[in-house]
């Protein structure tokens, strides 16, 4: 990547801190609509009681708190994030859902896994590799704190084309000359789209027994303007745009961004649009 990895890491750290609120606001509503790719995850590792799992870049921690049903008794579930805010999001789902006898919400950087070797019997990633600075230390990492034979589940996003509820605004930034600098090898939502590339990755750091296969799934907005909210609020890019802009040229963002998929809106003003993530299996 050209930018500086620590550079990276920090601005990175600091923009996910900024947006742990509006992913916060928004955790129950993400959750049912990204549960066939979780589903798919916790499935891969088979969680059984007595289990450690880990869960890295988990954000507010909702594969890791699926996972946390099925370890008990005598099971835990380390639920990690690089930024603090989301750690503490995490923090509270377990609360409140019961589960902070077997849920442990630790800040942590996943290349640097800060647990013993061979300590953990599974581990689950959901949207996080392909975002870090240093994917393939993430994984020899990974596969360092799985016990020979537990396995590892990850998710990333397929290629832009696939995700429009994602890509439409970045799109329109873009157009309107607002997108950010990007560094085509660098991290990124799609920097792991090719199937063979996550293999490939894989098989470098170790790991045996690997699967890749992917997850098309839906996912729906009340109306065009829930969509747009809801970009804004998880979104750290966009975000970030939007604060240095007048308010007529976030109207016409907003407006522009709304008309590219307004195709994607029934008669009734709902909106559903396809999303397809990889997803892969690997053993230690």
């Amino acid at each position: 990547m050209n930018e500086d990895a620590a550079a990276y890491r920090q601005r990175a750290r600091e923009s996910w801190e900024r947006a742990a609120e509006g992913w916060d606001h928004h955790h129950r509503w993400w959750d049912v609509q990204t549960r066939p790719v979780s589903a798919w995850l916790v499935d891969a590792i088979a969680p059984q009681p007595g289990q450690t799992v880990l869960e890295l870049a988990g954000g507010p921690g909702d594969v890791g708190l699926l996972v946390a049903e099925l370890v008990r008794p005598g099971g835990k579930v380390i639920l990690t994030d690089g930024a603090d805010a989301m750690v503490e999001a995490a923090r509270r789902r377990a609360a409140e859902r019961g589960l902070e006898d077997v849920v442990e919400a630790r800040a942590m950087e996943a290349e640097w896994i800060d647990l013993p070797a061979a300590g953990v019997d599974g581990v689950v990633c959901r949207f996080g590799y392909m975002l870090l600075a240093d994917p393939d230390a993430a994984l020899r990492e990974t596969r360092r704190v799985l016990r020979p034979g537990g396995a590892v589940a990850l998710a990333v996003w397929a290629e832009p084309d696939a995700n429009p509820w994602m890509t439409a605004a970045a799109q329109e930034l873009d157009a309107r000359g607002f997108g950010p600098q990007r560094d085509p090898d660098g991290p990124g939502p799609f920097a792991w789209a090719d199937p063979a590339a996550i293999t490939e990755r894989l098989a470098d750091a170790g790991f045996a027994e690997i699967d890749v296969d992917t997850v098309a799934f839906t996912i729906a907005y009340p109306d065009l303007d829930a969509w747009w909210d809801t970009q804004v609020d998880m979104s750290p890019t966009l975000r970030a745009v939007l604060t240095e802009v007048d308010p007529a040229t976030r109207d016409e963002l907003m407006e522009g961004a709304q008309a590219r998929i307004s195709g994607f809106a029934a008669d009734d003003g709902t909106v559903a649009l396809p999303a397809l993530a990889r997803v892969a299996r690997a053993e230690a």
